[in-house]
């Protein structure tokens, strides 16, 4: 059902659409493919379940080590390495004489000096072919896949009414895209094959993890209809490939603008270069959303359970959670991952279940909110998301505390985002700053608003301690949302009409 294919340094193992993920640990993990015999399997501290690329280490260095003298010191080569441009330290691919033992020698190099860690290159793979998922072409045309539950769900009408996705480029890591797909025609920029090295990301078919690049794109295009996306093919039709070659097309996605990464991938263990480019990706402001994963495991994996990247858990269509989905105090966010339906290769469409296919709402919806304001920090569109999110731990109290911050909501999003009453201080989203200032122009004499009618919260013409309750109701306990009315300037009153945001 699998196999690593390698192709000079690349070695491609594919992850299926059911991802896992841990918010609190986030550890790497791999959800791995049946691996036909030419695979080789590794222990790995004991553990015979951690797959990893025969012969290839990544490791971690200090600045002012030289690679080349360990190198020299250990009988490893230097393959290749990723850009420093981001972090403290360097991150390199090794490989290692056959006769080596991978987890061994990684265990006496991070004792190294200078070492910060080195492990073997893990694999990564889409989890629905892993989980053995499959997709169904019974699905008639784009009437179809427009019609499904899932959009309506989500209001998604709405939402495009103030965002579109315009300018803001989204980046799906994963098996190719079918660039030529009527659906996607003309939204799906050049990208880049880490498969077979060169500049032609296009989903193939013939394999078991063939199509969950493209529906996973057409998700995004759905909920985000003007963003732009930018395929990178990291896994082979059969599913295989390497956390190294993910990491660095993150940071291709990060240097070509990508504002939003969708990774419907999994590993079981982490590795340095991961943690890099994690860490890189958010201090661009770039949004990592990652699946958590199909094996109905609150077991974190990576990158969904990095604390960089928001880990997304599968609902149904009545928000319960998946049979199939992972779960646990590392998710973040949950969207619907049941019989979703979107665009598939040779013009076709399909429906496919799995947090692979969950993952690309919460994308298309950080896409929306950045076409808005694209100076938005991470944590603005974090906290924007899971802070509007709708509650639904009563409707799964088996694992209430463990599906995140809720279902995705990109309506209240986008309206919570792009306010027109309730931005005291004109940042472009309604926060806890805009009370502080409420607070300190009410009771302390401090600057007035930079519009004053954005300080008239709840239409009632004055600004005073009711709007400050009101202000920190919305944001604090999903309060109704800011009205914008009509106030009092030095004794005056001007007349505005109310008009709900909505």
């Amino acid at each position: 059902m699998g196999s690593a294919l390698s192709l000079g340094r690349f070695r491609i193992v594919w992850i299926g659409g059911y991802i896992v993920n841990s918010r609190l640990m986030k550890v790497l993990a791999v959800s791995i493919l049946a691996i036909l015999p030419a695979t080789k399997s590794h222990a790995v501290d004991g553990n015979p379940s951690l797959k990893f690329v025969p012969s290839e280490l990544i490791c971690a260095m200090e600045q002012g080590y030289n690679i080349d003298s360990l190198c020299a010191r250990y009988g490893v080569t230097y393959l290749e390495s990723l850009g420093t441009g981001y972090g403290s330290y360097f991150c390199y691919l090794l490989s290692i004489q056959p006769d080596m033992s991978v987890d061994s020698l990684a265990n006496i190099i991070a004792a190294a000096p200078g070492v910060i860690d080195c492990t073997p290159n893990y694999v990564m793979q889409a989890p629905e072919p892993v989980q053995r998922s499959q997709p169904f072409l019974d699905v008639g045309g784009p009437g179809d896949v427009q019609a499904q539950h899932a959009l309506s769900q989500l209001h998604l009408w709405g939402a495009h009414q103030k965002s579109t996705g315009l300018g803001i480029k989204v980046a799906v890591i994963d098996v190719g895209v079918d660039a030529s797909h009527p659906m996607l025609s003309g939204f799906v920029l050049p990208g880049i094959d880490y498969v077979d090295d060169d500049m032609d990301a296009t989903d193939e078919p013939g394999g078991p993890a063939s199509g969950h690049g493209t529906l996973i794109a057409g998700i995004i295009h759905m909920v985000a209809p003007d963003a732009q996306i930018v395929p990178y093919r990291v896994i082979d039709i059969l599913g295989n490939g390497s956390g190294f070659d993910v990491a660095l097309a993150i940071l291709a996605a990060i240097e070509v603008g990508c504002r939003i990464i969708n990774i419907s991938l999994v590993m079981e263990a982490t590795n340095p270069a991961m943690r890099y480019v994690a860490q890189a990706a958010r201090s661009q402001g770039v949004v990592i959303v990652a699946a958590a994963g199909n094996d109905e495991s609150n077991v974190p994996l990576y990158p969904a359970a990095d604390p960089n990247c928001l880990g997304v858990a599968a609902l149904d269509a009545s928000d319960v959670k998946c049979s199939f989905s992972n779960w646990g105090a590392h998710i973040d966010l949950s969207a619907p991952g049941e019989d979703i339906k979107g665009p598939f290769l040779n013009d076709q469409f399909a429906r496919w279940s799995g947090t692979s296919f969950a993952a690309p709402f919460v994308a298309g919806t950080g896409a929306l909110l950045l076409a808005r304001i694209p100076m938005a920090t991470w944590n603005d569109v974090v906290n924007v998301m899971t802070g509007t999110a709708k509650k639904i731990d009563q409707l799964n109290p088996t694992f209430a505390g463990s599906l995140g911050a809720g279902k995705i909501d990109p309506l209240a999003a986008i309206n919570r985002w792009a306010p027109t009453a309730g931005d005291v201080d004109a940042s472009g989203l309604i926060s806890s700053a805009d009370i502080l200032m409420l607070v300190a122009y009410v009771f302390k004499g401090g600057p007035e608003p930079s519009d004053i009618n954005d300080g008239d919260i709840d239409g009632s013409c004055e600004i005073n301690a009711a709007d400050v309750i009101y202000l920190v109701q919305y944001v604090f306990d999903s309060g109704p949302l800011p009205l914008k009315g009509c106030v009092v300037v030095s004794g005056r009153q001007s007349s505005h009409s109310k008009e709900s945001r909505l």
